[in-house]
Parts: structure tokens; sequence; C-alpha cells
């Protein structure tokens, strides 16, 4: 059986399991698929399709559904469950932000482990200029195409997990050194990471802060290229 079919199979069989997940989870946390909607910037029409494993959820997509489910983004491979929703953050520009990062870290991936565009779209039986629009950040990768490049150039998929979005982090100061550096802060700095509505582009800012050098200004370039 040719790879690109074993993977449709297993990227079908993944949309049907997510779609139930999903599902759960909204209704754990009492949300109606309108609402989820409008967090995310999509019709309601078609959060139904995702949840009957119909269509495609990209990964920013379900790091946000955990956020204002309250799971953690593990919960869609676990059986973890949290069901207070979330709704006050800015989550359709987390989604487009985090889209670009992604796209950065598969084309490091692509190229670190020698293969080219085409290769990555004979796999997953689409176009190498899809790839391109994977790593440029401008279309969404499905969760499981995401999947299968994880385990095709051979990197665990958090790699491409956001650490940072997490709705059990409160922001608090956690030890003496951070209160004492926290204390000689500017007053509008303060002010900035005291405000919760902050904390989404706090853990952004961190997370940027993780990234190599190499990585940021591939990043850059990426952004540059979408905005011009």
């Amino acid at each position: 059986m040719p790879e690109s079919t074993v993977v449709e199979q297993k990227a079908a069989l993944r949309r049907k399991i997510l779609g139930v997940k999903i599902r759960h989870a909204r209704i754990r946390a009492g949300l109606n698929m309108k609402e989820v909607g409008q967090a995310l910037g999509v019709s309601s029409d078609l959060i139904s399709e995702i949840e009957y494993g119909r269509r495609d959820v990209s990964l920013p997509q379900l790091e946000v559904m955990a956020l204002i489910f309250n799971v953690p983004v593990i919960y869609f491979w676990s059986d973890d469950v949290i069901s207070e929703p979330n709704l006050e953050f800015p989550a359709q520009q987390a989604m487009a932000l985090r889209q670009r990062i992604i796209g950065v870290l598969l084309r490091q991936a692509r190229t670190g482990a020698g293969h080219t565009q085409e290769t990555l779209g004979n796999l997953l039986n689409v176009p190498a200029s899809r790839i391109a629009r994977y790593e440029y950040g401008k279309t969404e990768i499905p969760l499981p195409h995401l999947e299968a490049l994880s385990e095709y150039l051979n990197v665990p998929l958090s790699y491409f997990l956001d650490q940072g979005i997490n709705p059990n982090g409160n922001g608090q100061v956690t030890s003496l050194d951070d209160l004492a550096n926290y204390s000689h802060l500017p007053g509008e700095v303060k002010a900035f990471l005291s405000n919760p509505a902050n904390l989404l582009y706090i853990n952004i800012a961190m997370k940027l802060s993780e990234l190599s050098a190499d990585t940021l200004r591939a990043l850059a370039e990426g952004l540059l290229e979408v905005t011009y």
C-alpha cells in the first residue's frame, strides 16, 4: 500500500477521534458551536464539521480550543478534562502567530532532515506549493498532516506545541528572585504583567525568547514576506 494512502487513512481516523474529543470538551465547558466558532473566527457549521470528523483542525486552532475549554492541550491525546471555559484572550491573533511559528519550525525540521518540499508533498499527497504555504504560515496545517510530518521528520509533536499556552498558568511570581526582579520593573511594565488579559502575549514572548537566533531570523523573514 502506498505510503500516502496509509497517511490518508490515519488522517481520516484521527479526524474522527479528534472530533469526538472536541465535542466532549465543548459540552463539558458549557459552550455551543456558535460561541466556539466566534472565538476561532469561523462559522458554527465548520465547528460541526470538525466535531463530526469531516474537516481538519490545525494545531493553533486546537491550542485555542484547549484554552477556551480550559483543558491542557494533551487532553486531545489523553482523557484529562477541566471543565471551566476561558474566552478572555485574543484567539485569532494567537492562532495567526502560532501558525507562522509552526511553519518556521517545520521548515527547520525539513531542511535539517535533508528533505525537499516535494518529498513532503508526496508523503501527504499534496503539491509542494502547499508545503511552502505551510512553512510560511499562509495556510493552516491540518493536525493529521502535522502529525504525519512530525513522524516522518523524526521530531516529537511537542516540538511544535506551544508549551506557554497553559490553561492552568496564572502568571504569578513564584520565587524570591522573581519577586525581587519584579519589584524593580517600571510601573507601566508591572501594570502590563499584572493584567490577566496580557497573559497570552507574555507567554508568546517567553516562547520567542527560547528560540535560537536562526529560528527568530527565519520567523522574521517569514513575517516580512507575509506582510509585503
